[in-house]
Protein backbone atom coordinates (compact mmCIF):
# COMPACT_ATOMS: atom_id res chain seq x y z
CA UNK A 1 0.00 0.00 0.00
CA UNK A 2 1.06 3.22 -1.09
CA UNK A 3 0.53 6.77 0.26
CA UNK A 4 -2.23 8.36 -1.68
CA UNK A 5 -4.16 5.28 -2.37
CA UNK A 6 -7.65 5.16 -0.30
CA UNK A 7 -8.66 2.73 2.55
CA UNK A 8 -11.77 2.49 4.25
CA UNK A 9 -12.87 5.69 1.72
CA UNK A 10 -10.11 8.16 3.26
CA UNK A 11 -6.67 8.85 1.89
CA UNK A 12 -3.98 7.23 3.02
CA UNK A 13 -1.05 9.50 4.16
CA UNK A 14 1.64 7.81 5.80
CA UNK A 15 3.21 4.42 5.22
CA UNK A 16 5.41 2.77 7.99
CA UNK A 17 7.64 0.04 7.24
CA UNK A 18 6.04 -3.13 7.15
CA UNK A 19 6.70 -5.87 9.98
CA UNK A 20 6.45 -9.22 8.48
CA UNK A 21 3.06 -9.63 6.21
CA UNK A 22 1.11 -6.94 8.57
CA UNK A 23 1.87 -2.94 7.71
CA UNK A 24 0.39 -0.22 9.41
CA UNK A 25 -1.07 2.98 7.55
CA UNK A 26 -2.26 6.53 8.47
CA UNK A 27 -5.22 7.69 7.32
CA UNK A 28 -6.09 11.59 6.15
CA UNK A 29 -9.37 11.34 8.35
CA UNK A 30 -11.00 8.98 10.87
CA UNK A 31 -12.43 6.06 9.88
CA UNK A 32 -14.24 3.09 11.13
CA UNK A 33 -13.48 -0.64 10.89
CA UNK A 34 -13.69 -3.58 12.65
CA UNK A 35 -10.32 -5.34 14.33
CA UNK A 36 -10.22 -8.63 12.50
CA UNK A 37 -8.23 -10.05 16.13
CA UNK A 38 -10.33 -8.51 19.01
CA UNK A 39 -13.24 -8.01 16.74
CA UNK A 40 -13.84 -4.66 18.26
CA UNK A 41 -15.71 -1.50 16.12
CA UNK A 42 -12.86 0.59 16.14
CA UNK A 43 -12.80 4.47 14.79
CA UNK A 44 -9.70 5.89 14.42
CA UNK A 45 -6.73 6.95 11.46
CA UNK A 46 -4.19 4.27 11.80
CA UNK A 47 -5.10 0.87 10.95
CA UNK A 48 -3.10 -2.06 10.26
CA UNK A 49 -3.30 -4.02 6.98
CA UNK A 50 -2.79 -8.15 6.78
CA UNK A 51 -3.91 -9.19 3.45
CA UNK A 52 -7.83 -8.49 3.15
CA UNK A 53 -8.02 -8.32 6.77
CA UNK A 54 -7.81 -5.05 9.15
CA UNK A 55 -6.19 -4.59 12.69
CA UNK A 56 -6.29 -1.99 15.21
CA UNK A 57 -3.64 -0.25 16.31
CA UNK A 58 -4.05 -1.53 19.80
CA UNK A 59 -3.44 -5.04 18.69
CA UNK A 60 -0.49 -4.36 16.23
CA UNK A 61 0.85 -2.27 18.87
CA UNK A 62 0.59 -5.74 21.70
CA UNK A 63 2.96 -7.63 19.11
CA UNK A 64 0.23 -9.36 17.56
CA UNK A 65 1.38 -8.83 14.51
CA UNK A 66 4.71 -10.82 13.21
CA UNK A 67 7.89 -8.91 13.06
CA UNK A 68 8.39 -11.46 9.70
CA UNK A 69 11.49 -13.10 11.60
CA UNK A 70 14.16 -9.90 10.57
CA UNK A 71 14.01 -9.66 14.01
CA UNK A 72 15.45 -6.41 15.86
CA UNK A 73 18.67 -4.65 14.66
CA UNK A 74 21.33 -4.86 17.77
CA UNK A 75 22.96 -1.39 16.78
CA UNK A 76 22.31 1.18 19.48
CA UNK A 77 21.48 4.90 18.53
CA UNK A 78 24.10 6.91 21.34
CA UNK A 79 21.96 7.48 24.54
CA UNK A 80 21.26 10.94 26.25
CA UNK A 81 23.94 11.78 29.22
CA UNK A 82 23.16 9.72 32.09
CA UNK A 83 20.44 7.61 30.64
CA UNK A 84 23.41 4.98 29.96
CA UNK A 85 22.82 1.34 30.83
CA UNK A 86 23.53 -2.12 29.96
CA UNK A 87 19.96 -2.79 28.77
CA UNK A 88 19.21 -3.97 25.61
CA UNK A 89 20.54 -1.70 22.50
CA UNK A 90 17.73 0.52 21.02
CA UNK A 91 16.48 0.08 17.52
CA UNK A 92 19.08 1.39 14.60
CA UNK A 93 18.30 5.27 13.67
CA UNK A 94 16.11 4.34 10.57
CA UNK A 95 13.57 2.64 12.83
CA UNK A 96 13.23 5.23 15.12
CA UNK A 97 12.39 8.13 12.36
CA UNK A 98 9.08 5.35 11.74
CA UNK A 99 7.76 4.85 15.33
CA UNK A 100 4.36 4.53 15.64
CA UNK A 101 1.96 6.11 18.13
CA UNK A 102 -1.02 5.22 19.74
CA UNK A 103 -3.82 7.51 18.63
CA UNK A 104 -5.58 9.31 21.57
CA UNK A 105 -9.15 9.51 22.07
CA UNK A 106 -10.98 9.82 18.90
CA UNK A 107 -13.88 11.77 20.74
CA UNK A 108 -16.33 9.02 21.14
CA UNK A 109 -18.66 8.57 23.81
CA UNK A 110 -18.42 6.82 26.81
CA UNK A 111 -19.61 5.90 30.20
CA UNK A 112 -23.10 5.58 28.36
CA UNK A 113 -25.82 5.17 30.94
CA UNK A 114 -29.57 4.51 29.38
CA UNK A 115 -32.17 4.53 31.72
CA UNK A 116 -35.06 3.56 29.33
CA UNK A 117 -36.07 7.68 30.42
CA UNK A 118 -32.63 9.15 29.37
CA UNK A 119 -29.62 8.70 27.75
CA UNK A 120 -26.31 10.13 29.63
CA UNK A 121 -22.51 9.96 28.00
CA UNK A 122 -19.63 12.15 27.95
CA UNK A 123 -17.10 13.12 25.54
CA UNK A 124 -14.15 14.96 25.04
CA UNK A 125 -14.31 18.43 22.20
CA UNK A 126 -11.87 17.92 19.66
CA UNK A 127 -11.09 20.15 16.93
CA UNK A 128 -12.88 18.54 14.46
CA UNK A 129 -16.78 19.04 16.53
CA UNK A 130 -15.79 22.45 17.17
CA UNK A 131 -14.94 23.33 13.71
CA UNK A 132 -17.98 21.72 11.68
CA UNK A 133 -20.84 22.37 14.96
CA UNK A 134 -21.07 18.56 15.75
CA UNK A 135 -21.40 16.71 18.82
CA UNK A 136 -21.19 12.98 18.74
CA UNK A 137 -23.78 10.42 20.61
CA UNK A 138 -24.08 6.67 21.35
CA UNK A 139 -25.53 4.20 19.67
CA UNK A 140 -28.17 4.44 22.70
CA UNK A 141 -29.52 7.44 20.97
CA UNK A 142 -28.73 6.97 17.45
CA UNK A 143 -31.09 4.17 17.88
CA UNK A 144 -33.84 5.65 19.42
CA UNK A 145 -34.28 9.30 17.99
CA UNK A 146 -35.61 10.26 14.82
CA UNK A 147 -33.47 11.83 12.34
CA UNK A 148 -35.39 14.84 10.83
CA UNK A 149 -37.03 15.41 14.28
CA UNK A 150 -35.04 19.20 15.88
CA UNK A 151 -33.77 19.12 19.26
CA UNK A 152 -33.42 22.12 21.75
CA UNK A 153 -30.18 22.13 23.56
CA UNK A 154 -29.62 23.48 26.44
CA UNK A 155 -25.44 24.65 27.62
CA UNK A 156 -25.10 24.44 31.41
CA UNK A 157 -22.18 25.39 33.23
CA UNK A 158 -21.45 23.17 36.83
CA UNK A 159 -21.63 20.05 38.52
CA UNK A 160 -24.89 20.16 39.14
CA UNK A 161 -26.21 21.76 36.09
CA UNK A 162 -27.55 24.73 37.03
CA UNK A 163 -26.36 27.91 35.24
CA UNK A 164 -27.93 27.91 31.79
CA UNK A 165 -24.85 29.10 29.48
CA UNK A 166 -27.05 29.04 25.93
CA UNK A 167 -29.89 27.21 24.30
CA UNK A 168 -30.01 26.20 20.56
CA UNK A 169 -33.05 24.82 18.46
CA UNK A 170 -32.70 23.04 15.13
CA UNK A 171 -30.00 20.78 16.27
CA UNK A 172 -30.73 17.63 14.12
CA UNK A 173 -29.13 13.72 14.59
CA UNK A 174 -27.00 13.00 11.60
CA UNK A 175 -26.91 9.02 10.91
CA UNK A 176 -24.93 8.59 7.87
CA UNK A 177 -21.07 8.62 8.19
CA UNK A 178 -19.24 6.32 9.97
CA UNK A 179 -20.33 7.35 13.57
CA UNK A 180 -23.92 8.99 14.64
CA UNK A 181 -23.27 13.59 15.42
CA UNK A 182 -25.67 16.08 16.42
CA UNK A 183 -25.30 18.51 13.27
CA UNK A 184 -25.78 22.52 13.54
CA UNK A 185 -24.84 23.58 16.89
CA UNK A 186 -22.90 26.70 17.67
CA UNK A 187 -20.29 25.99 20.31
CA UNK A 188 -19.17 28.49 23.01
CA UNK A 189 -15.98 30.65 22.21
CA UNK A 190 -14.59 29.67 25.59
CA UNK A 191 -14.74 25.60 24.28
CA UNK A 192 -11.29 24.45 23.58
CA UNK A 193 -10.18 20.59 21.97
CA UNK A 194 -10.69 18.74 25.11
CA UNK A 195 -12.91 20.35 26.91
CA UNK A 196 -14.83 17.54 28.42
CA UNK A 197 -18.56 17.86 27.80
CA UNK A 198 -21.61 15.43 29.76
CA UNK A 199 -24.93 15.08 28.12
CA UNK A 200 -28.07 14.16 28.21
CA UNK A 201 -30.73 13.32 26.30
CA UNK A 202 -34.58 13.14 27.51
CA UNK A 203 -35.60 10.63 24.79
CA UNK A 204 -37.24 13.56 23.29
CA UNK A 205 -36.84 17.12 22.13
CA UNK A 206 -34.32 17.85 24.63
CA UNK A 207 -30.69 17.90 24.73
CA UNK A 208 -28.17 19.14 27.90
CA UNK A 209 -24.64 19.45 27.28
CA UNK A 210 -23.09 20.08 30.69
CA UNK A 211 -19.07 21.42 31.30
CA UNK A 212 -17.29 20.94 34.72
CA UNK A 213 -15.56 24.16 35.83
CA UNK A 214 -12.27 23.74 37.33
CA UNK A 215 -11.83 24.94 41.15
CA UNK A 216 -9.54 27.28 40.01
CA UNK A 217 -8.45 28.34 36.63
CA UNK A 218 -5.23 27.36 34.91
CA UNK A 219 -2.66 28.16 31.96
CA UNK A 220 -2.28 25.25 29.80
CA UNK A 221 0.84 25.61 27.46
CA UNK A 222 -0.17 29.12 27.14
CA UNK A 223 -3.84 29.36 27.12
CA UNK A 224 -6.05 30.04 29.94
CA UNK A 225 -8.52 26.70 30.85
CA UNK A 226 -11.59 27.38 33.35
CA UNK A 227 -13.19 23.64 32.31
CA UNK A 228 -12.40 20.50 33.20
CA UNK A 229 -10.03 18.88 30.03
CA UNK A 230 -8.02 15.99 28.62
CA UNK A 231 -4.39 17.33 28.97
CA UNK A 232 -3.53 14.66 26.00
CA UNK A 233 -5.93 16.14 23.32
CA UNK A 234 -5.19 19.65 24.40
CA UNK A 235 -1.51 19.51 23.47
CA UNK A 236 -2.33 17.68 20.30
CA UNK A 237 -4.56 19.84 19.24
CA UNK A 238 -3.32 22.98 20.43
CA UNK A 239 -0.26 24.66 20.32
CA UNK A 240 0.50 28.31 21.75
CA UNK A 241 1.91 31.09 19.52
CA UNK A 242 5.04 31.75 21.48
CA UNK A 243 7.15 34.74 20.56
CA UNK A 244 10.01 33.50 22.23
CA UNK A 245 10.91 30.82 19.76
CA UNK A 246 12.16 31.66 16.09
CA UNK A 247 10.84 29.83 13.44
CA UNK A 248 13.10 26.17 13.80
CA UNK A 249 12.13 25.92 17.15
CA UNK A 250 8.14 26.35 16.13
CA UNK A 251 8.25 23.88 13.94
CA UNK A 252 10.12 21.57 15.85
CA UNK A 253 7.97 22.08 19.29
CA UNK A 254 4.74 21.60 16.64
CA UNK A 255 6.23 18.86 15.49
CA UNK A 256 7.05 17.02 19.09
CA UNK A 257 3.39 17.94 20.36
CA UNK A 258 0.99 16.95 17.17
CA UNK A 259 3.12 13.53 16.44
CA UNK A 260 4.82 12.76 19.96
CA UNK A 261 3.76 9.91 22.26
CA UNK A 262 1.67 11.46 24.79
CA UNK A 263 1.08 10.62 28.63
CA UNK A 264 -1.91 11.00 31.40
CA UNK A 265 -0.15 14.36 31.86
CA UNK A 266 -0.18 15.67 28.63
CA UNK A 267 3.60 15.13 27.54
CA UNK A 268 4.65 14.66 24.46
CA UNK A 269 7.93 12.18 23.84
CA UNK A 270 9.52 11.23 20.56
CA UNK A 271 13.16 9.96 19.90
CA UNK A 272 15.46 12.57 18.12
CA UNK A 273 15.71 10.81 15.26
CA UNK A 274 12.02 11.04 14.86
CA UNK A 275 11.77 14.60 15.87
CA UNK A 276 14.16 15.46 13.41
CA UNK A 277 13.41 13.49 10.37
CA UNK A 278 9.40 14.62 10.99
CA UNK A 279 10.16 18.18 11.33
CA UNK A 280 12.31 18.37 8.10
CA UNK A 281 8.94 16.48 6.30
CA UNK A 282 6.78 19.07 7.65
CA UNK A 283 8.34 21.75 7.22
CA UNK A 284 6.68 24.76 4.21
CA UNK A 285 9.48 26.50 1.38
CA UNK A 286 12.44 26.38 3.60
CA UNK A 287 13.49 23.14 4.88
CA UNK A 288 15.85 23.81 7.82
CA UNK A 289 18.53 21.49 7.79
CA UNK A 290 18.86 18.36 9.98
CA UNK A 291 22.14 19.93 11.63
CA UNK A 292 20.03 23.63 12.34
CA UNK A 293 17.36 21.46 13.84
CA UNK A 294 19.72 19.71 15.79
CA UNK A 295 21.25 23.23 17.41
CA UNK A 296 18.07 23.92 18.71
CA UNK A 297 17.01 20.92 20.11
CA UNK A 298 20.07 21.31 21.78
CA UNK A 299 19.20 24.73 22.67
CA UNK A 300 15.63 23.97 23.88
CA UNK A 301 17.35 21.10 26.21
CA UNK A 302 19.62 23.89 28.14
CA UNK A 303 16.15 26.05 28.39
CA UNK A 304 14.83 23.27 29.80
CA UNK A 305 11.85 23.21 27.51
CA UNK A 306 12.69 19.82 26.82
CA UNK A 307 13.89 17.18 28.40
CA UNK A 308 15.33 13.39 28.20
CA UNK A 309 12.86 11.04 29.40
CA UNK A 310 13.44 6.85 28.91
CA UNK A 311 10.81 4.71 26.70
CA UNK A 312 10.66 1.47 24.76
CA UNK A 313 9.75 0.36 21.47
CA UNK A 314 8.24 -2.86 21.11
CA UNK A 315 8.76 -5.39 17.95
CA UNK A 316 5.78 -3.98 15.59
CA UNK A 317 7.31 -0.66 16.31
CA UNK A 318 5.07 0.96 19.03
CA UNK A 319 6.27 3.37 21.40
CA UNK A 320 6.12 2.94 24.96
CA UNK A 321 6.30 5.67 27.90
CA UNK A 322 7.13 4.34 30.84
CA UNK A 323 9.66 1.73 28.86
CA UNK A 324 8.31 -1.56 29.19
CA UNK A 325 10.12 -4.95 30.59
CA UNK A 326 11.17 -7.20 27.63
CA UNK A 327 11.08 -4.14 25.04
CA UNK A 328 14.07 -2.13 23.57
CA UNK A 329 14.96 0.83 25.73
CA UNK A 330 14.81 3.99 24.01
CA UNK A 331 15.81 7.55 24.64
CA UNK A 332 12.76 9.75 24.30
CA UNK A 333 12.68 13.67 24.20
CA UNK A 334 10.08 14.72 26.06
CA UNK A 335 7.91 17.76 26.17
CA UNK A 336 5.66 19.44 29.17
CA UNK A 337 3.28 22.25 28.44
CA UNK A 338 3.88 24.59 31.20
CA UNK A 339 0.78 23.91 33.43
CA UNK A 340 0.14 26.91 36.53
CA UNK A 341 -2.87 28.76 38.03
CA UNK A 342 -4.17 31.67 36.50
CA UNK A 343 -3.64 34.86 38.00
CA UNK A 344 -4.84 38.15 37.55
CA UNK A 345 -3.19 39.21 34.60
CA UNK A 346 -4.42 36.25 33.36
CA UNK A 347 -7.96 36.43 33.83
CA UNK A 348 -7.96 40.12 34.17
CA UNK A 349 -11.38 41.44 35.34
CA UNK A 350 -12.37 38.16 37.25
CA UNK A 351 -11.45 39.05 40.72
CA UNK A 352 -14.08 37.29 41.97
CA UNK A 353 -13.39 33.85 40.66
CA UNK A 354 -16.52 33.94 39.12
CA UNK A 355 -16.75 32.04 35.86
CA UNK A 356 -20.08 33.20 34.54
CA UNK A 357 -19.17 37.00 33.44
CA UNK A 358 -15.81 37.77 33.62
CA UNK A 359 -13.58 38.33 30.26
CA UNK A 360 -9.90 36.56 29.81
CA UNK A 361 -7.26 37.12 27.92
CA UNK A 362 -6.77 33.99 25.07
CA UNK A 363 -3.18 33.83 23.72
CA UNK A 364 -3.04 33.12 20.08
CA UNK A 365 -2.51 29.69 19.46
CA UNK A 366 -2.62 27.06 16.31
CA UNK A 367 -4.73 24.73 16.47
CA UNK A 368 -4.78 21.33 14.54
CA UNK A 369 -6.72 20.83 11.37
CA UNK A 370 -5.12 18.76 9.25
CA UNK A 371 -6.31 15.53 9.87
CA UNK A 372 -9.37 16.89 9.11
CA UNK A 373 -8.77 16.97 5.85
CA UNK A 374 -9.25 20.65 5.97
CA UNK A 375 -6.62 23.78 5.33
CA UNK A 376 -6.28 27.22 7.00
CA UNK A 377 -8.22 30.10 5.30
CA UNK A 378 -6.16 33.03 3.88
CA UNK A 379 -7.67 35.39 6.44
CA UNK A 380 -5.85 32.78 9.60
CA UNK A 381 -2.91 32.90 7.13
CA UNK A 382 -2.84 36.69 6.50
CA UNK A 383 -3.09 36.91 10.40
CA UNK A 384 -0.63 34.55 11.41
CA UNK A 385 2.09 36.08 9.33
CA UNK A 386 1.56 39.90 10.49
CA UNK A 387 1.81 38.60 14.11
CA UNK A 388 4.87 36.29 13.08
CA UNK A 389 6.11 39.28 11.47
CA UNK A 390 5.30 41.25 14.31
CA UNK A 391 6.87 39.05 17.31
CA UNK A 392 10.40 39.19 15.40
CA UNK A 393 11.04 35.62 14.63
CA UNK A 394 13.36 34.77 12.05
CA UNK A 395 12.48 32.87 9.18
CA UNK A 396 9.35 32.27 6.70
CA UNK A 397 6.32 33.77 8.38
CA UNK A 398 3.73 30.84 6.80
CA UNK A 399 1.47 29.12 8.63
CA UNK A 400 2.71 25.89 9.41
CA UNK A 401 0.67 23.08 7.76
CA UNK A 402 -1.76 21.13 9.16
CA UNK A 403 -2.77 24.43 11.39
CA UNK A 404 -5.37 27.27 11.46
CA UNK A 405 -4.21 30.52 13.58
CA UNK A 406 -6.53 31.92 16.34
CA UNK A 407 -4.91 35.36 17.27
CA UNK A 408 -4.85 36.38 21.26
CA UNK A 409 -8.41 37.73 21.70
CA UNK A 410 -10.77 38.54 25.02
CA UNK A 411 -13.42 36.07 25.84
CA UNK A 412 -16.04 36.40 27.73
CA UNK A 413 -18.76 33.71 29.02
Amino acid sequence: MNVGTRLLGAKVVKVYPPRGDVQLVRLESVASFTCSRCTGVKTARLAAVRGDTLLCNGCYGRGEASAGGSGRPTTASAPPPGLEDSRPASPQTKDLAQVVVEEIDTGVPHSVVNTGLTVEWKFHARAEHLLHGTCPVPAEMADRAAPQEPLDLTFLRGRNRIGVLDQQQGVKLRTEGASPLLAGLTWQPFVLPGTRVSVRWDTWRKVRLAYTPLDKPVVFGGTVVRYAYDPKIMTRELAAFDARVDRVEELVLIALRELGYLDERGRALLPKEALLWNTVERAQAERPSAKKIRGVIERLLSRGILTWEQGSVNRAGMLHYPARRGESPVPLLCYAPPLRDAVREDLRNDTSGAYSTSAHRVSGHLMRIGHLGKDASPEAKAAYREDHKRAGLAGPHELPTGFTYVREHERGL
